[in-house]
């Protein structure tokens, strides 16, 4: 058996889209008043560990109790590297999770922001031995509020078929965006924490998304939990994950984008957040179109922002180019027939 964290669905890709979407907004200063810059680096540590609660039964996914306040083996409670589990006789290193993070400069008041990355190890863990959740807090210097947040940990057991339902999860839910980002068996993911520092300086995360090139390590997903459903069953696929890859991070820097160009890309986000909660392929295309349909539509108004000098012409071409290439990894899903599509 393998000890994960409590695993979650996770209708992965679409909402990478989003969080990219979402990188590229920044909330406009009140008229007459400067707008506060910021610097710093971000800092974060693990800590209040759950002891006892649920892991996930291979096959049925039906949840068995376990209570491991006297038998759980973990270390580095209080850092930002925790590990917990138990691998005697395993091949595999017991699970970690680890967070890194980024120096930054000249932010603005409610711009998002790449805050650090977050690493997750599923490794081998016998049931006395697994930790259900942590608190996670974040730091990004004096003057900040800090962000105060619980990591639900939900492990299944391995049936051993399908890496998949094999996949333990960590699940975010007081994220703007609540997420689950979920690891394959004996695999490490990598996923990139955005956010913003909002209102009275305080640090928010916005969302989170797999960083490049860890497709096949695991998913993140912000459909809701639903034990019964395996993580990263998206209609939506690999298709959609091309695509986050593709939208992945701030668009234009720091510049603060025209209010119109930031309704049109939130629109979508919107859409691209309820295409991850369906499983259906007819429902899922439909969305995507729209949501491809509202990209196209921000390129033409950031190429009319540019001309008004409202913003660079470097930015209307960045925003261009990331439609172009989200529209170049989509189309081929979007246009093969039933009998093609994964």
């Amino acid at each position: 058996m393998k000890g994960e964290i409590m695993k979650q669905p996770l209708r992965i890709t679409i909402g990478g889209i989003a969080w990219m979407l979402a990188s590229s907004i920044v909330i406009a200063p009140t008229p007459g008043a400067a707008a506060p810059r910021y610097a710093g680096t971000i800092t974060g540590f693990f800590d209040s560990p759950v002891l006892s609660g649920d892991f996930l039964q291979a096959g049925t996914r039906l949840r068995v109790s376990q209570d491991n306040r006297i038998t759980t083996v973990g270390s580095g409670i209080g850092t930002s590297s925790i590990t917990w589990g138990d691998n005697s006789g395993a091949t595999l290193a017991p699970s970690t999770v680890t967070f890194t993070g980024n120096s930054f400069s000249d932010v603005a008041s409610g711009q998002v922001f790449p805050l650090g990355t977050l690493t997750y190890f599923n490794g081998t863990n016998s049931p006395p031995s697994l930790i259900f959740g942590v608190t996670m807090h974040l730091s990004a210097g004096d003057g900040i509020m800090p962000f105060t947040g619980p990591v639900a940990i939900v492990s299944t057991q391995n049936g051993g078929s399908d890496r998949v339902a094999d996949a333990d999860l960590l699940h975010f839910s007081n994220f703007e965006v609540p997420s689950t980002l979920g690891a394959f068996e004996g695999m490490a993911v990598t996923a990139v924490i955005f956010g913003r520092i909002a209102g009275e300086s305080q640090l928010e995360i916005t969302s989170i998304g797999l960083a490049e090139g860890q497709a096949d390590h695991g998913c993140v997903d912000e459909a809701p939990l639903v034990d019964s459903t395996p993580p990263c069953a998206s209609a939506c696929g690999d298709f959609c994950a091309a695509i986050t890859l593709a939208l992945a991070g701030p668009l234009c820097g720091n510049e603060q984008l025209p209010a119109v160009l930031n309704r049109r890309l939130d629109q979508a986000r919107h859409l691209l957040w309820q295409v991850s909660g369906t499983d259906s392929e007819r429902k899922a295309k439909k969305r995507v179109t729209l949501v491809m349909k509202q990209l196209r539509r921000s390129v033409a108004i950031a190429h009319r922002a540019a001309k008004k000098g409202r913003i660079s012409a470097a930015c209307a071409e960045a925003v261009g180019r990331a439609v172009g290439n989200a529209q170049s990894q989509t189309e081929p899903w979007l246009l093969a027939p039933p009998a093609q599509q994964g």
